[in-house]
This record gives structure tokens, sequence and C-alpha cells, in this order.
């Protein structure tokens, strides 16, 4: 899956990046609040949903799940052998369900919940920025920078930065195919047999950057880069009732659930 901007006319698509960006950063806030499972599980349904929504698809989804799932796995089980319950936990939560000899590393229940709420934050938070960059136009996220009065140097930068992502994603695609079609097997294997095939992949991928970079250099002097402190804004953010109803009900919603945590429910 490619993580860029791909058209459409959902609500997701028509909402002012600034709503957009709000929104995101309650789904974050939302992502941290809790340790136990169910709300983490139930932000990643959502977002999941979110996603089909707007149009990746059920493939698109899966490629994008697929890589991540060893990332997961490993921290799954980190957290939930590391997890130390407190004197407040309840007698369920405490529960050893396996332990090394000598009561080494004890696998609890609480321990289990930790790691799947652990697992489910990272799938979460990938999911949330794939989804915020896949319905916003990067022009857009320029426009809201410049409208916070971000310098143009950083504005730039993160342009900048944004667009390298998905060309770099397509240039390696593309990589890959001429490798497979002069008998490279680049899939098949070992852990240790495919790092060795990527090899021939990273070299030519790595060639390409330097010379992209160079050609954006390029580009700069000659179109006189750094002239006016503060070029012209050719796409002017204009935020409807709608975009704000829907930011309101979304900070609404996080309000809930910081109350429901201060309260003390879903935790261990």
């Amino acid at each position: 899956m490619r993580f860029e901007y791909q058209p459409g006319t959902t609500l997701l698509h028509r909402l002012d990046v600034r709503a957009k960006l709000w929104i995101f950063l309650c789904f974050m806030i939302a992502t941290f609040l809790f340790p136990f499972w169910a709300p983490n599980l139930a932000l990643t349904v959502i977002a999941a949903a979110l996603l089909l929504w707007a149009g990746v698809g059920v493939k698109g989804l899966l490629g994008l799940i697929g890589p991540l799932s060893f990332i997961v796995v490993i921290v799954v089980v980190f957290a939930a052998f590391g997890f130390a319950p407190s004197e407040s936990s309840s007698a369920d939560v405490r529960h050893v369900v396996f332990s090394f000899p000598d009561g080494v590393l004890p696998l609890t229940v609480g321990g289990i919940f930790y790691g799947l709420s652990l697992g489910l934050r990272i799938l979460t938070m990938v999911m949330l920025t794939t989804l915020l960059l896949v319905v916003t136009p990067i022009d857009h996220f320029v426009a809201a920078l410049r409208s916070a009065h971000v310098p143009h140097v950083v504005v730039f930068i993160v342009m900048t930065a944004l667009r390298f992502i998905p060309t770099m994603q397509h240039r390696a695609e593309q990589v890959l195919d001429a490798q497979r079609a002069r008998g490279a097997r680049i899939d098949r294997g070992g852990l240790a047999s495919r790092v060795r095939a990527y090899i021939p992949v990273m070299v030519p991928l790595l060639t390409s950057g330097i010379r992209m970079s160079d050609d954006l250099a390029a580009a700069m002097i000659n179109r006189g880069y750094g002239a006016t402190k503060r070029p012209t804004a050719l796409l002017v953010l204009r935020g409807t009732a709608r975009d704000w109803l829907v930011a309101a009900a979304v900070t609404a919603a996080l309000a809930t659930l910081v109350v429901l945590r201060v309260q003390g429910l879903w935790t261990l």
C-alpha cells in the first residue's frame, strides 16, 4: 500500500485539513488513555473501518497490517513478560499464567492484557497516520502550516518529506519488479536469504534517492528559492460549519473517554 493521497468524495476527503489534524490528535490521545485491551481494540476497529471507508480496500488494509505483524508480536511478548502488576491490581490481573523456573519472568493475565493493548496501539497509530495521508493532499498540509504561521523553511522541509515517501515507495516497487523480471527470488527463503536478496534492491534505491536530491537542489536554485521570505500561497483554507461540527463531536467523545479514565474504568 502506498502512503499517498487517494482522491475520493467521502466526508473524510471533504473535511478541512485543520479539522482532520485536530481529529487525528484526539484519536492519538485516546489511544494512550487506557492500558486495557478492549478500548484499544475498539479504536483499532474504528481506524480500520475509516480506512475502508476512505477507499483503501481490504487488500490495501491487509498490506498495511501484514508488515507490522512481526513487530506487533515482538512488542506484545516483551510487554506481557515485562509487566509488573501493582498492589492495587485485582487478583485476576495478578494471576500467573506461566513462569520460568524459580518464578523468573512470570506471565500474568494483566501482562497479556497490557501486551495486547500495546500491540493494538501500534496498529491504531499506523492506520490513523495512513488514513490522514490517504484523505489529505500534500498541498493542504502545506496550507495548514502556512495558516499557523510556521516558517517557510519548515513548511518546505515537511512538504519535501511527505512527497519523498510515496516517490521512494513507487521507485522501490519498480526496482523489485525489475529484479523479479530478471529471475530474482526476493520473497522466498528464510530471513537471512531475504535480507541478502534485498541488497541488490537497496543499492539502486539509494542511488536513485541521491540523484533525486541533487535534482531537487538544482531545481530550487534555478527557480530562485529563497528570494522571498514568504512566497504567495495558491491555496487558502476556508473551513465550514460541517468541519467544526465533526471536530466538536470527536472532541466531546474524547472528553467522555477522559472522564471514564479518571473514574478508573478499563484499568489494570
